[in-house]
């Protein structure tokens, strides 16, 4: 799609687009953080599967989701979000069905892959329709809609779901996720089909822009800086921090899933505020981006400090919401890749930080599980294994060494000013 060739719709045309979208990337964030780390123990206990196959449980949806963000993010520029919406639609919902129907971890796997490369679409396609109503002046109010959509998934993933899962079967409520899925996607075609959409763009699909993107080197900078912090948030909320919870604080499944929410909560808070943010940093991308690499390293810091010293559960609660609180503002580096790039590059460059977002908490998700298995464990009165301090030790030790590093790079960037550096 493209502000010049396609007027603007009426609030009522554009509500009946963006709503049902909205909708698809809220369950499709829901996918993203409830699964594995809500149903962890029910994986364990119903389909008998390890830490290390929950962990490609969760790495297949999110190797996926990276590795297409480049390529949808072309083919988003190309035929327009509508369009895109679509196709990864269908593969969302079959995906979203497969998954609680299968009985072994080879299906298992395959719906994750399929609802992954569905998700990956929703994202950017959603940022291009915005593109044709907001313009720069607003687009950091609008962001933190799009991310207040994804985080209102994620909370209703945590004790929501958890609760959920304690009075019926998991594979039902997945089922009944994906109808609801299925409903949004429903509402977005009837909306094709009674709208004339703008033609597909003239300039074939061309990798030139994809290679001017990662010759710049703030590209790879702010991809980093900014997405070791939400790496770091999503593996402790959605991969083992409730099983950290229960292992090693020894709360239960639904008071772990109450810090879990308190961590969603406070995320889905702040993002919402991004505008107001950006605001109040006169709309520099740089000190927000310091300041929470500073935030998630102290935070990761405290746990491990906390674990040593066997702290109370409170305070590994206080922790959790922290680091909440220092991943809130992903949509700054959102903003500072594009503006590090040219106008042009819009859709991609999001596209790319969003693909180097996610293949940072694969990179992390198996070791992760592997250091789980590698230390002394045992099975507990839930038939679930239980961790060694020591084991989660370990992994805080790795998510502090990238937090660390982040914070480096972080200071190596240019300031942006909230434009273009381009046509400055």
């Amino acid at each position: 799609m493209s502000s010049g060739t396609f007027s603007k719709p009426s609030v009522r045309s554009a509500l009946a687009l963006f709503v049902p979208l909205l909708l698809i990337y809220c369950l499709s964030y829901f996918q993203r953080t409830g699964i594995p780390g809500t149903i962890f123990t029910q994986l364990q206990t119903d389909a008998g599967l390890d830490a290390v196959q929950i962990s490609i449980i969760s790495s297949s949806y999110i190797w996926v989701y990276a590795l297409s963000q480049i390529f949808i993010g072309l083919l988003v520029d190309k035929y327009g979000g509508v369009r895109v919406v679509l196709v990864g639609g269908v593969l969302l919902v079959v995906g979203s069905v497969l998954f609680p129907l299968a009985k072994t971890p080879a299906v298992m796997y395959f719906g994750r892959v399929l609802t992954g490369l569905g998700a990956g679409t929703i994202f950017l396609s959603t940022l291009k329709v915005l593109d044709l109503w907001f313009d720069r002046k607003h687009y950091a109010t609008a962001l933190g809609i799009i991310y207040f959509s994804a985080y209102s998934g994620g909370i209703f993933a945590t004790t929501p779901f958890a609760w959920l899962c304690k009075h019926f079967a998991w594979r039902n409520i997945l089922l009944i996720i994906a109808l609801a899925t299925f409903v949004a996607y429903v509402c977005v075609a009837l909306f094709a089909a009674r709208h004339k959409l703008p033609p597909p763009a003239k300039a074939p699909l061309s990798l030139r822009p994809l290679l001017k993107l990662v010759k710049n080197r703030n590209t790879w900078k702010v991809s980093f800086a900014s997405n070791v912090v939400f790496a770091n948030y999503f593996v402790l909320q959605t991969i083992f921090g409730m099983k950290f919870l229960q292992d090693f604080c020894g709360l239960s499944a639904t008071a772990a899933s109450l810090v879990i929410l308190a961590m969603t909560v406070t995320s889905t808070i702040c993002a919402s505020c991004l505008g107001l943010v950006c605001r109040l940093f006169d709309n520099r991308r740089r000190p927000p981006l310091i300041l929470t690499a500073t935030l998630n390293l102290l935070v990761i810091l405290f746990l491990m400090a906390a674990i040593a010293l066997h702290f109370p559960p409170w305070c590994f609660a206080t922790g959790y919401v922290l680091c909440a609180f220092s991943s809130c503002f992903n949509g700054n580096g959102v903003m500072m890749i594009q503006e590090l790039n040219s106008r042009d590059m819009a859709a991609l460059a999001p596209a790319f930080t969003n693909m180097v977002a996610y293949l940072l908490v694969t990179a992390l998700t198996i070791p992760l599980g592997v250091c789980l298995e590698a230390f002394p464990h045992y099975i507990g009165p839930s038939g679930g294994e239980v961790y060694a301090p020591a084991a989660y030790m370990t992994v805080f030790g790795i998510m502090a060494g990238l937090a660390a590093l982040s914070l480096v790079v972080a200071w190596m960037l240019p300031e942006t000013h909230g434009k273009y550096l381009e046509e400055k």
